[in-house]
């Protein structure tokens, strides 16, 4: 079919493991994760990899959820 990819998705996934194996010891042992801080992403990184302005924009043009009235919600039984 003339495809040229290799995926290793287990790979990605052991070591996403070892990563909170090593948060939760930190957790664990100095209970907070101030000496871990240098492994994380900051919050700017996390949102520009996970595209959060996209989800941002996303939420904005929902409208939002109304329970009309005159519909009983807790109808006693």
């Amino acid at each position: 079919m003339g495809y040229k990819m290799v995926i290793w998705p287990v790979s990605s996934l052991r070591v996403a493991a070892r990563a909170q194996e090593t948060l939760y010891a930190a957790l664990k042992r100095d209970r907070s994760t101030h000496g871990v801080l240098d492994l994380m992403q900051t919050r700017a990184e996390l949102y520009r990899t996970i595209g959060y302005s996209d989800y941002e924009a996303l939420d904005q043009s929902i409208v939002r959820t109304i329970i009309p009235e005159g519909i009983p919600q807790n109808s006693p039984a």
